[in-house]
């Protein structure tokens, strides 16, 4: 699912050369741990893209909680300004 935007961009053909070039530059012997460094490189990557996005989730829910807390210190000075009017 993570590759679904590369599978439907790319068409047979072009994937043939692809691995046809991957082969050549990398060698039959080496694919298979080119390819599982690949992978490692691809699961660490994602991993600190989800670590990223879930910092930016709890600092936009941490402003959410400040802003609230503001409002809330603002609509208690407004009352209490007002109660202490007298009008």
């Amino acid at each position: 699912m993570a590759f679904a935007f590369i599978f439907e961009s790319a068409g047979f053909g072009e994937w043939f050369i692809l691995l046809a070039v991957v082969l050549i530059v990398v060698g039959p012997k080496n694919l298979p741990s080119t390819a599982r460094k690949i992978g490692q490189y691809y699961s660490k990557f994602r991993r600190a893209a989800e670590s990223f996005k879930r910092q930016i989730m709890d600092m936009d829910t941490e402003f959410d909680r400040y802003r609230a807390h503001l409002e809330k210190e603002v609509e208690e000075s407004v009352k209490g300004s007002e109660a202490g009017d007298g009008h």
